[in-house]
């Protein structure tokens, strides 16, 4: 067998933590070429194909449970007397509140009831993105936040706009767009260090099929989907709710439309980073990684943890400033501490990617002598 062969086979051995890989996924009828955007559709629709046959595979009762309850929550937060024709706009804050009564107060209540728990388990099912979750869940309040600004003086809004009336919601909405593209960096730019410390191999060619094999260019489809959603969602709302006295129950409908859809895809943009990048990873840009390990200090201690994966003796296999698997190098009379799989700066000797256990002799991959915290 050729190398290049050997190199494409290893690159794509089905892996044991999946029943089955990215790779593997084919189209029945992809775009053809003449049409435009047709590549990076076709990107887009396998990556979903890969993601819904793997959340066929692993999802369980208690996941669609959640999504229904906070599709419920949705639902009847919005679809009620008081909000039917628009409110009345005139009554806020706790006068507000307390002109709510009878069976519309115990719905509001219920509602409020629902989002805790659909929070409560997305909290629970995601420990990875817990923080994350509760963000984006602010964040599409903040959207909604920044609609009542808009609305305040502007029932029509975006009709007649008027720029000194917007600087509230726009500071608002600028606000929400800083967080939501630092959460996308942060899962992003975490893959990349998972992609770089968990499936580190000498050749590129190898490493480029791993990087391929975590794409998150659909998940990224289905996050800019997401936030398009609860835009439109929280536009259509408020305008409903701002027009006071006016029958505007197409407003109502599409904020539902686009609000509905919108739950289920926030549980599908937290639960995918979550079962690539396993249980034990902090999802964070890598300045904030690298600003943790500068705040941590140096450290020339060799992890405790990493052992013979076979007779559990210690290893000098120790993680950089970077998250990089080094070892002390292993030619003769070199010290250096060498990544794994790359030359030595001092002496050029290669440090190969499986290493034989001083006590029991076993050769055995560098990642098997650290614990395995990889979901992917």
């Amino acid at each position: 067998m050729s190398e290049e062969g050997q190199v494409e086979e290893a690159a794509f051995i089905p892996h044991e933590k999946l029943p089955f890989r990215l790779a593997m996924m084919k189209l029945e009828k992809p775009f053809p070429p003449n049409i435009p955007l047709s590549e990076p559709l076709n990107t887009l629709r396998r990556e979903w194909h890969f993601q819904y046959k793997l959340l066929r595979a692993e999802w369980k009762k208690e996941h669609y449970m959640t999504m229904a309850f906070g599709m419920l929550a949705l639902a009847l937060g919005s679809i009620s007397a008081e909000l039917w024709d628009g409110g009345d706009a005139r009554s806020s804050g706790l006068e507000g509140l307390l002109a709510i009564n009878g069976f519309h107060f115990f719905q509001f209540l219920v509602s409020i009831l629902c989002w805790a728990w659909f929070t409560y388990r997305v909290w629970t099912f995601f420990p990875v993105m817990r923080v994350h979750a509760i963000s984006l869940l602010v964040m599409w309040n903040g959207m909604m936040g920044a609609q009542i600004f808009y609305h305040r003086n502007n029932a029509r809004f975006p009709i007649g706009l008027n720029l000194s009336d917007m600087m509230e919601g726009t500071l608002i909405l600028l606000v929400v767009c800083f967080f939501l593209f630092f959460f996308w960096k942060a899962v992003v730019e975490t893959r990349d260090l998972h992609v770089e410390v968990h499936h580190l191999h000498e050749d590129v060619r190898v490493m480029e099929a791993e990087l391929a094999e975590h794409s998150l260019k659909g998940w990224t489809g289905l996050f800019g989907l997401w936030v398009g959603l609860i835009t439109v969602s929280s536009w259509a709302g408020m305008h409903h709710v701002a027009a006071y006295g006016d029958s505007n129950y197409g407003f109502l409908v599409l904020h539902l439309l686009t609000g509905l859809p919108a739950v289920p895809i926030l549980f599908l943009v937290l639960w995918y980073p979550q079962r690539m990048l396993g249980n034990q990873t902090r999802v964070r840009t890598r300045a904030a990684v690298d600003a943790a390990l500068e705040m941590e200090g140096p450290s020339d201690e060799p992890n405790h943890r990493a052992s013979c994966p076979d007779c559990g003796a210690p290893s000098k296999l120790v993680r950089n400033e970077k998250g990089a698997i080094t070892h002390p190098c292993l030619a003769d009379g070199c010290s250096a501490k060498v990544i794994i799989g790359t030359a030595c700066s001092a002496c050029t000797a290669v440090m190969p990617s499986r290493l034989d256990c001083t006590s029991c002799g076993v050769n055995a991959p560098a990642m098997d002598y650290l614990p395995d915290q990889e979901a992917w």
